[in-house]
């Protein structure tokens, strides 16, 4: 499991003065003239505000560095974006880009290899995990900068119409027959749906209800698929009887567009599984209920989802060393500090891990999603941080759509995984 430390470390402590920012930036890039480079983001208005305030910073010590930054609607876009780019040869100096999909462009060739812009001081800082998760072969492709997990959203006024409370505890979770239970008084009580799950996109996200059951999608070693197992069968079935059994709204498969946070938000589901980025978007837009946050359901197990973002520099940068710089500097502790506290992430920096955060909103909340982070499986992060793993995502995106929205039998679906992923570890 990823742990998180008891928070007993002070942020001035930590930090110090504008003197640690500059330590941790390392030797800083000095443009001989007006630089100009380009930013591919997405993310809501908090996280692009607190990318605003680092650009805004990084310029007062590099007057001559203008970073101008893109932002798109989701990763996805943000990616068509990127990849069109690339095929180009002009990509965006630095991107955005999430751990699973780190391999696929380092292994292609389309960012820049770091490892002659960072300081071994400042990477042992980071935790190994989301360091490994960063590099391919054993280099850093990309700067790690945030990590995030999933629990579970309520309406508190619906469980108050139902008479139900949530846990307040891990070990108090719910079972998932009893997640399925408050599903459907929610919907006998008058919501429309029971829930949404926010993997729009991102297959990698059903991994935890597999792991929860007791299953992997592949096998201790990493070195072959396990997806055929009775364990992921059942798994595939039981996230399967969501659709069928109208618990989610149809909308919200994993190749889907819908945007699950807007339907909590006004009411047409009871409770969500997402991340902790929604707080801003829910704190600011769901006006007409009360929410809280619990944690995920579990089976035999608890687990949750390993997300978050980092850095890449491209291949088609003019100028890779003030790119690097500036990556580097969106990751040094008080950068990191400031964008998760602000943005409602958790930090991937050791020294960070152990701070009590100033969380701009719902801090009550974000409570639950450290306690929720300390259960994700180390099994995952390995599996989902291979280089090739974006190809057995794909592979996760495709069959699992077709069991969510065709009725594809569970067997079936596993079977096709399987070959697909069997393939992908034969390369």
């Amino acid at each position: 499991m990823i742990k998180t430390p008891t928070p007993t470390i002070a942020r001035r402590t930590l930090l110090g003065t504008a003197a640690a920012t500059m330590l941790s930036t390392g030797r800083l890039a000095r443009a001989q003239s007006p630089v100009t480079l380009n930013m591919t983001v997405w993310g809501a208005a908090a996280e692009e505000a607190a990318f605003n305030a680092a650009i805004a910073k990084y310029k007062t010590l590099h007057p001559d560095v203008t970073i101008r930054m893109e932002v798109n609607g989701n990763a996805m876009q943000a990616y068509q974006q990127v990849d069109t780019r690339l095929a180009g040869r002009q990509a965006p100096d630095i991107f955005r880009v999430q751990y699973q999909q780190v391999g696929r462009y380092a292994s292609a060739r389309a960012v820049v290899d770091l490892t002659q812009y960072v300081d071994v001081k400042d990477e042992a800082d980071f935790a190994p995990a989301f360091w490994q998760a960063a590099s391919y072969k054993g280099k850093p492709y990309a700067m790690p900068h945030h990590t995030d997990t999933f629990a579970l959203y309520y309406n508190r006024d619906m469980f108050e119409k139902i008479g139900v409370v949530p846990p307040t505890s891990l070990d108090k979770s719910w079972t998932w027959v009893e997640f399925l239970d408050i599903a459907r008084k929610l919907k006998a009580a008058g919501a429309p749906y029971g829930f949404a799950m926010s993997w729009q996109n991102a297959a990698f996200r059903w991994l935890p209800f597999l792991y929860q059951h007791g299953g992997q999608l592949l096998s201790t070693d990493l070195a072959q698929s396990n997806i055929t197992s009775k364990q992921a069968v059942e798994t595939i079935a039981w996230t399967q009887s969501w659709f069928r059994e109208g618990l989610v709204p149809p909308s919200t498969s994993v190749k889907s567009s819908e945007q699950p946070q807007n339907l909590f938000a006004n009411g047409t589901v009871g409770m969500l599984m997402a991340g902790d980025w929604q707080i801003p978007f829910l704190s600011k837009n769901m006006t007409k209920y009360n929410w809280g946050v619990t944690y995920m359901p579990r089976d035999v197990a608890m687990a949750s989802d390993l997300g978050g973002n980092c850095f890449a520099v491209s291949r088609d940068s003019k100028r890779p060393d003030i790119a690097a710089d500036f990556v580097k500097f969106l990751s040094n502790p008080e950068n990191m500090h400031d964008f998760v506290s602000a943005a409602q992430f958790l930090p991937v920096r050791k020294s960070l891990m152990g701070v009590k955060l100033p969380y701009a909103l719902r801090p009550d909340a974000m409570e639950v999603f450290v306690a929720q982070s300390a259960t994700i499986p180390s099994h995952l992060v390995s599996t989902v941080t291979l280089p090739n793993f974006s190809k057995m995502n794909a592979a996760l995106t495709d069959q699992l759509d077709l069991a969510f929205t065709s009725g594809q039998d569970a067997t079936a679906t596993a079977q096709a995984i399987d070959q697909q992923v069997r393939a992908v570890l034969a390369v």
